[in-house]
């Protein structure tokens, strides 16, 4: 493992961009509990899948759920309001799920938007591959990519966060021609070539892993680099790497702290270490955001759409006035628009949801669709 000396200085020498061994493996991990039922798809990917009475009677989240089968995968989906309203596509990040958006979901639909919010595969009621290998960049892309086509969604709207922008802004500039106009919040498309994070190998599960407060509470308030390397190792090697209690964590200096019942509502998608692939696992996929993004950023330099950014103040890492105002600069479509600052933390559509959910909707109405459109 690098010394802080070593991150700080870039990392040199420790540039592994992905996972290549696990103990215990996927398949240990499965014979450990039996009364789960192990799937296959065709191609011969393993998973599991979240009961569904895991999801009964969360607070808040009433939607039906909807899925499309994606390479033997089943991707869950909420899909709320009028067909043939315009399509608002919400798309969240990690360890979260659909669930981040029950406070913009009503009151997008209640405007008249077709309000589309999926779960990644690895997340939410979506199926959940058990090796975290399962899960690289250009394969979650891809996914997100199909699940469009799938549904046949053009003209869209996009709200995203997290690495639901890292997807999001990535399609945006490889496939501008579907987007009508695009939102971003707390999150952007990052290119690191080459790699500058650590991967640990092998990945090994650590019985005396620090909490999540002693593994990241050191690196407050240092450079991005330092911070996200802890959140790497942390996810990894916990066993008990809880979901819930990490977006507690980043929601709690924000107006309106979870309750126990949404942390657990939050926990529903993840039982066990078992179905925790997905949130342990992307964290690592920044290493692989590299040449590709930054194609996609040429696409983005010449996306004239409408494009806004609303920024949470209480995210030093990503909420910063220097990151909006170069993802601003840097698209076109973002000139004049009514680019914000809300006191929200990291999971701004906890904190401020409602808000959120008025200001895309102002935003919509601000910037009608054309018929032709650059």
């Amino acid at each position: 493992m690098p010394t802080v000396e070593q991150r700080k200085a870039g990392y040199a020498g420790v540039r592994n961009a992905t996972i290549q061994t696990l103990i215990p493996s996927p398949s240990e991990l499965a014979a450990a509990e039996p009364e789960v039922g192990l799937m296959r798809t065709p191609g011969g990917v393993e998973f599991v899948r979240t009961p569904d009475a895991r999801f009964e009677n969360l607070p808040g989240y009433a939607f039906s759920p909807n899925y499309v089968e994606i390479d033997g995968l089943r991707m869950h989906y909420v899909d709320e309001g009028p067909r043939t309203g315009e399509t608002v596509l919400l798309l969240h990040g990690q360890p979260a799920w659909s669930y981040l958006y029950r406070r913009m979901i009503g009151p997008l639909a209640a405007a008249g938007y077709r309000v589309i919010a999926p779960d990644l595969i690895g997340f939410g009621r979506s199926d959940k591959p058990i090796d975290l290998r399962f899960h690289q960049f250009e394969r979650q892309v891809g996914l997100v990519k199909t699940f469009i086509q799938a549904l046949g969604l053009d003209r869209i709207t996009l709200f995203a966060q997290d690495w639901g922008s890292c997807f999001g802004l990535r399609i945006v500039g490889d496939r501008g021609d579907l987007f009508a106009r695009v939102a971003i919040s707390n999150g952007g498309l990052p290119v690191f070539t080459p790699p500058i994070f650590y991967i640990p190998e092998p990945v090994e599960l650590d019985a005396a892993a620090p909490t999540i407060l002693q593994a990241l509470g050191p690196t407050v308030g240092e450079p991005f680099p330092v911070a996200f390397q802890a959140w790497i190792n942390f996810a990894l090697t916990s066993p008990g790497f809880d979901p819930g209690q990490m977006i507690a964590l980043m929601c709690a200096r924000g107006a309106r702290p979870l309750d126990e019942a949404e942390i657990a509502a939050y926990n529903a998608p993840f039982p066990s270490i078992l179905y925790r692939a997905g949130p342990r696992a992307f964290p690592s996929m920044v290493n692989q955001c590299g040449p590709r993004n930054a194609v996609a950023w040429g696409g983005l330099s010449r996306f004239t759409r409408p494009f806004l950014h609303v920024r949470g103040t209480l995210d030093t890492q990503f909420g910063t006035q220097e990151m909006q105002d170069d993802m601003v600069q840097a698209i076109p479509g973002a000139r004049g628009q009514a680019h914000a600052a809300l006191e929200a933390g990291h999971f701004i559509q906890d904190n401020k949801g409602e808000e959120l959910a008025e200001r895309i909707i102002t935003f919509i109405a601000e910037t009608p669709l054309l018929d032709a459109q650059p």
